[in-house]
């Protein structure tokens, strides 16, 4: 019974980022709103469009960005396709009470996998028979934005590593104790 009700009372809870998915810098502003000014400020300098600022969680992600897939610098690793489209969006997280802010950020590069996963399509719907599919099992009555499917290739530490110092610039002059690097 005691385990029944801390696992109810745990299980709302979201789990903090960590450094083995986010790249991580200390800054020294108690204040987030101005953590988060210089996050968005950082990113859209270098392109990206806000998707969502969330000041109450200390969340801001960006709109994707993609990518030429002719473009060999923007992909990284064995894909799907040679040909696949690939994008990248960012999340930065600020957290932390006190006079040291922890400023996360995640940049994620994807590969578009629709037609991969479509392929496979028949072998899930459990049927022998593929003309038995509904208008539903078709993706009918969707958008292409709904049915398309992203996988993720990898994180862009780089990116993170970049974006993160220019926050800290903006936040305290790149002073920071104890590196915080990823």
């Amino acid at each position: 019974m005691v385990s029944a009700c801390l696992l109810a009372l745990t299980a709302c809870e979201s789990p903090e980022p960590t450094p083995l998915d986010y790249g991580v810098r200390q800054v020294r502003q108690a204040d987030r709103s101005v953590v988060l000014d210089a996050a968005e400020a950082a990113l859209v300098e270098r392109g990206y469009s806000i998707a969502k600022r969330d000041p109450a969680e200390g969340v801001i992600t960006t709109e994707s960005i993609e990518n030429d897939p002719r473009d060999r610098s923007s992909r990284s690793g064995v894909g799907l396709s040679s040909a696949a489209k690939t994008r990248r969006f960012v999340e930065v997280r600020v957290a932390g009470p006190g006079d040291l802010t922890k400023v996360y950020c995640k940049v994620l590069v994807q590969e578009q996998a629709t037609q991969a996963y479509s392929m496979y399509a028949a072998d899930r719907s459990g049927s022998d028979l593929p003309g038995q599919q509904t208008a539903i099992d078709r993706d009918a009555a969707t958008t292409a934005a709904q049915n398309t499917v992203w996988r993720t290739l990898r994180r862009d530490t780089a990116a993170e590593r970049q974006i993160l110092d220019a926050i800290l610039e903006r936040t305290d002059g790149g002073a920071h104790p104890g590196g915080g690097k990823t």
